[in-house]
């Protein structure tokens, strides 16, 4: 089913976790102004997936990124701009791994098949329908061969499941409330990735910067 197609805001600021689909990498950085950003190394995270949106993004360096979010999931609004892609945000929650809460957006197809993959799941889980939400790790990346070279998509796989933590507010969004339907056409080609061989693990580095002490359930900390 998915929860948008993929391509070929006013309110309170939140600090981002990025991933770089060129290197296979995830990035974020604390709180503090002007603060550096450090490498994710374990990227495992509660993921707000009922509290999720789409929306047009303009991703432009050295600036916030311009919004135009949707009213749901599948009711797009105008493209503000030609430069504006289709893409998603959403709430992820880890006090070891991320430091608290950090907005997570994307406009990359790789990101965003990964992310409706992640959504497939959540939707059919039984978890789900009790409230619960997942635990996600990225367990590696895999190779997408495209027009513009190789970009790494990651592979994420819900490996525990929580009650919702006081940190990520209540569902204010609807995630599952209407049917998935593609954008307006004036919005970029869908994107279709080629096969890909199997995942590809993420090296692993020393983080630079010592995190709070972590979550833990079932044996999978976050």
């Amino acid at each position: 089913m998915a929860f948008m197609e993929a391509p070929g805001g006013d309110g309170e600021f939140t600090v981002y976790v990025k991933y770089n689909a060129k290197a296979g990498r995830w990035y974020t950085k604390d709180d503090a102004p002007n603060a550096a950003e450090f490498e994710v190394v374990n990227m495992t995270a509660v993921f707000d997936i009922p509290n999720l949106k789409t929306g047009w993004f303009l991703f432009q360096a050295g600036s916030a990124p311009d919004k135009a979010i949707n009213a749901s999931l599948s009711a797009w609004g105008p493209k503000p701009s030609d430069a504006h892609k289709r893409g998603f945000q959403i709430n992820l929650f880890s006090d070891k791994n991320l430091l608290g809460v950090r907005e997570f957006a994307s406009t990359a197809g790789s990101v965003i098949e990964a992310m409706n993959g992640l959504y497939d799941a959540w939707l059919a889980a039984p978890e789900a329908a009790q409230g619960k939400l997942p635990v996600v790790r990225c367990a590696g990346v895999l190779p997408v061969t495209g027009k513009h070279g190789v970009n790494y998509a990651p592979v994420l796989e819900i490996v525990a499941w929580v009650d919702r933590p006081a940190q990520l507010g209540e569902v204010t969004a609807k995630a599952t409330a209407d049917p998935v339907t593609q954008a307006p056409a004036t919005g970029p080609a869908a994107y279709a990735p080629p096969p890909v061989p199997a995942p590809v693990q993420v090296p692993v580095q020393a983080p630079v910067q010592a995190p709070p002490p972590a979550m833990a359930h079932a044996g999978v900390e976050f």
